[in-house]
């Protein structure tokens, strides 16, 4: 058995402040929120179309994984008729480093292969007027992705769609 004073010694440590040794200018790991999205989803004055909208406002639409995470409307203003690459993707959403963002792109049918999430592409679809949907999918760390089924507005100024962050362990 440990002394009195030894099992003191750890009953003190064990109830240190978590966040001793911590600069104030920086973040704590121990209260940081774990789930945080650091990713933009809208630029200031535009918001999903329609379609989108109606869609997520019922609050059912979740991605299931480790974590079922809600749906989100994307709306970002974007200028271009094409679908960005993985770079111009990452620095729409302002990534910090787009050149090096770990981003893949799939086909909506390879990645709903169940028929989960048909009624938001649906809705991507109709609120892109038939364009081209795909999804990109976007590592934020080891176990931390997000999905982003986007397309773009039949006018090209904005890229519209729904993003979800997943919980892959």
């Amino acid at each position: 058995m440990a002394s009195d004073d030894s099992y003191m010694a750890f009953l003190n440590k064990a109830n240190e402040d978590p966040s001793l040794g911590y600069p104030r200018d920086r973040p704590n790991p121990a209260t940081q929120k774990v789930g945080s999205n650091t990713f933009k989803t809208r630029d200031e004055g535009v918001s999903p179309p329609s379609p989108i909208a109606k869609l997520l406002e019922k609050g059912d639409k979740f991605y299931v994984s480790d974590a079922d995470e809600p749906f989100e409307g994307v709306a970002l203003k974007f200028g271009e008729e094409m679908l960005p690459d993985e770079e111009t993707f990452a620095s729409l959403i302002n990534h910090p480093n787009p050149a090096e963002a770990e981003i893949e792109i799939f086909d909506p049918v390879d990645w709903d292969r169940n028929g989960q999430y048909i009624d938001l592409i649906d809705a991507v679809t109709e609120a892109s007027e038939g364009r081209d949907v795909k999804v990109y999918r976007v590592v934020k760390d080891s176990v931390r992705v997000e999905y982003w089924v986007v397309s773009v507005s039949v006018d090209g100024k904005l890229l519209v769609g729904v993003r979800a962050l997943a919980v892959e362990s």
